[in-house]
């Protein structure tokens, strides 16, 4: 799908479960998507916030930035944050916030348990779409090759969502209302992000087949 004015283009990674899973190159604040997900650590390596998660702190006047300085919301690892009446200029109906703790100590295992969060916290919503940012760059981790970024992701999010279909099966919660999941990222990236997140969902699923 290419883009349009109003819309980036939507690069379509995988279906499972019957939710249709994309690349999308938008930030948090406007993933245009029931449920937004970001992540935040408990302070940022280069000393100040960037890309996505900055962008969502101005729209939301700020109040990440001083409810972490005041020990309101300390982005300890999976600490989580709901707005659910975003101001004007936000564009997701709700936002989720996770905690990640300290940056130095970011391993694949924390991020995959961020995505389980993000997955069931989208579900237990009601949300029909959502979009997840890591938030990794913004917090000024650059080099992210060792972390399998797109494996560890999603494994996190199918993993969460098998779990929450399968008590939907045994009759103890209803069917998920999520049929969208976007990855969240950077436009220059976007491209090649499609193509790993392609990628690494077919090895996923046939490894689920066997």
């Amino acid at each position: 799908m290419t883009a349009t004015a109003s819309a980036p283009a939507r690069l379509p990674i995988g279906t499972l479960d019957g939710v249709a899973f994309d690349v999308v190159a938008w930030g948090p604040a406007h993933a245009d998507a029931d449920f937004s997900v970001a992540c935040m650590f408990e302070h940022e390596l280069g000393g100040a916030m960037a890309g996505g998660l900055l962008a969502l702190d101005q729209a939301l006047g700020g109040q990440l930035a001083r409810m972490r300085a005041a020990g309101a919301f300390q982005a300890q690892p999976m600490e989580t944050l709901l707005v659910t009446t975003p101001p004007p200029g936000v564009t997701p109906r709700a936002v989720l916030v996770i905690g990640m703790g300290d940056p130095t100590a970011l391993d694949g295992d924390l991020l995959r348990r961020a995505c389980r969060v993000a997955m069931r916290e989208a579900i237990r919503h009601g949300a029909t779409s959502m979009a997840f940012a890591p938030s990794v760059l913004d917090a000024g981790h650059t080099d992210n090759a060792a972390l399998d970024m797109q494996e560890v992701m999603l494994d996190g999010m199918l993993g969460a969502l098998r779990a929450e279909h399968m008590l939907a099966d045994a009759g103890l919660a209803g069917t998920p209302a999520l049929r969208h999941c976007t990855f969240d990222v950077g436009a220059p990236r976007a491209q090649a992000a499609g193509r790993a997140f392609a990628a690494a969902f077919a090895r996923a699923t046939a490894a689920a087949r066997q």
